[in-house]
């Protein structure tokens, strides 16, 4: 895979301490695709990471770009100027394994019928201590129904995100295009997300490798404070541009209408509530039905399940096949820097 066929696109906004360290892990790691990175931190933080990038373009072919936009927003840009036909999407606290980035970018060139791959993912939190394990690896499985609303469904029933996988970039691009479009990140944050996702498994199948994959980790500064719905009327408002764009482009695939629209309210009528109602209203003869029918398989698996986190587990020597010396790197450049890696010389050693 040479680095005209895949880029790695990496947001981040006033965070240069953990581009710094996810720079520094692909510098002793060596991708064989390139970066691009999407900056929309304020002046003293983008000056910081352009000396930043700078640092590392001996051993990486990387680009900037800076939007002051929303997060949408600023990927649409981004993807706007990627000339490779893959890309890979990678937070800038998260570390991709290279290895498993190109088995993914390799399966997608040989299956069109495919959107997006990925492998496993491990959310790291390193403030517990180890006999609690703070490495759990995430709920993650291939989706490749032939319909597009059944796939829909599935990613519905059993939620997932393959924002991070790699993706066809014109595909990407068109979804978050429509996304840009139809949602107001600012306002509602979580119905772009929603909506991507769905435009993504819409277009093609997930595929889902059984090798390690992407580092997640849990820290303050990545906690959710966000809300999830806005207030009226507006909650309202956005919710009606999220559900006809979804449900125009079911109908497009050959889906009825009915149930297209079906589908959205079930799954995500909540949206339309203000956030203090989000959870207290009562639900619909409908939707209580399909969500009891739709928890039987997940409650059975519970029952049998020990970890407290849901569709979590711990890291398996078969998970680490062909990247175990780079996982291990991974994981030990975040648990030796869980802030990310500052500038200043004196801190550095603090955090070492």
């Amino acid at each position: 895979m040479a680095h005209e066929r895949l880029t790695c696109l990496v947001p981040t906004h006033n965070r240069p301490h953990f581009l710094r360290r996810l720079l520094r892990f692909y510098r002793e790691h060596r991708p064989d695709f390139s970066f691009l990175v999407v900056d929309s931190s304020q002046p003293a933080a983008a000056v910081e990471n352009v000396t930043v990038i700078e640092s590392a373009r001996p051993d990486l072919k990387i680009e900037y770009r800076h939007f002051n936009l929303d997060f949408v927003g600023k990927c649409a840009e981004a993807l706007e100027v990627v000339q490779t036909p893959l890309v890979v999407c990678c937070a800038d606290d998260d570390l991709l394994i290279p290895q498993t980035v190109r088995q993914c970018a390799e399966f997608l060139e040989k299956e069109p019928g495919f959107e997006s791959a990925l492998g496993r993912a491990v959310l790291l939190n390193s403030t517990l201590p180890s006999w609690r394990g703070t490495l759990k690896v995430l709920k993650g499985y291939s989706i490749e129904h032939d319909r597009p609303l059944d796939r829909c469904r599935q990613i519905a029933w059993q939620f997932f995100s393959n924002f991070y996988g790699v993706h066809r970039t014109a595909s990407l691009l068109d979804n978050f295009r429509i996304t840009r479009a139809n949602t107001d990140a600012n306002s509602t944050p979580h119905l772009p997300e929603m909506l991507l996702l769905h435009l993504s498994v819409m277009r093609g199948r997930v595929k889902v490798l059984p090798q390690m994959y992407s580092l997640w980790q849990r820290h303050g500064a990545n906690a959710s404070t966000s809300k999830w719905t806005a207030e009226q009327p507006l909650a309202e408002a956005h919710y009606v541009r999220f559900k006809t764009a979804l449900s125009e482009r079911l109908q497009r695939l050959e889906t009825d209408p009915g149930d297209a629209d079906q589908f959205i309210d079930d799954w995500y009528g909540q949206f339309r509530e203000t956030n203090s109602n989000l959870w207290k209203r009562r639900s619909s003869i409908g939707e209580r039905i399909s969500r009891i029918l739709h928890s039987i398989p997940e409650r059975a698996v519970d029952s049998l399940w020990t970890d407290r986190a849901r569709h979590c587990r711990s890291v398996r020597s078969s998970d680490l096949i062909g990247c175990e010396s780079t996982w291990q790197a991974a994981v030990k450049l975040i648990c030796h820097f869980p802030q990310g890696i500052p500038a200043e010389p004196d801190l550095l050693k603090r955090c070492a």
